[in-house]
């Protein structure tokens, strides 16, 4: 009984963090050359949810949108 309270209460403790969110944000190219960015869990998530993402873009891992690639425009994109 003991172990089940406590399993019940380590539980409830996980799901009541709120906030804690395990995306990594990651730069792309858009369809009019301009670089956005994007929070996804992982790479693959990352390119095949980015919204208007460029034919011929991929995705980078970027640690703030603050870097200084953000806002880029890409020409012959």
């Amino acid at each position: 009984m003991k172990k089940l309270l406590l399993g019940s209460l380590a539980l409830a403790a996980v799901v009541a963090v709120p906030g804690v969110s395990l995306a990594a944000t990651y730069a792309y190219v858009n369809a009019a050359g301009e670089v956005m960015t994007m929070e996804a869990s992982n790479a693959s998530t990352a390119l095949s949810t980015a919204p208007n993402i460029h034919v011929h873009s991929g995705v980078m891992l970027i640690q703030s949108t603050n870097d200084p690639v953000v806002g880029d425009k890409v020409p012959g994109a």
